[in-house]
């Protein structure tokens, strides 16, 4: 789990510089990013394996719009990420952004 951690704090600062205008793929990446966080949602907590593959499969997903140089399309992406696990699963949410346990 630590590794867990480790891994979604370390997209959360990479994604920290992105700017605030709106991209073509805000849509798609808002939804990508929901589906990829229910994905981690539906994964058994105890089984730390399939949660750190959730957790690279949603880094992949969003890969794709950092591969673009879409940084709107990344913030989005990781908005709507944390927005669901914020109201679906707010112990995994805590967990993984401890700084944002507000």
């Amino acid at each position: 789990m630590r590794y867990l951690l480790y891994t979604v704090t370390a997209i959360t600062l990479l994604l920290g510089g992105c700017t605030e205008k709106k991209s073509p793929l805000d849509a798609e990446a808002r939804d990508s990013g929901m589906r990829a966080a229910a994905a981690l949602v539906a994964v058994d907590h105890t089984d730390t394996m399939s949660m750190e593959r959730a957790v690279m499969d949603a880094k992949a997903k969003q890969s794709v719009y950092a591969l673009k140089r879409d940084s709107a399309a990344v913030r989005a992406f990781d908005e709507a990420f944390r927005s669901y696990l914020k109201e679906k699963d707010r112990p995994l949410y805590n967990s993984i952004f401890p700084d944002n346990e507000k």
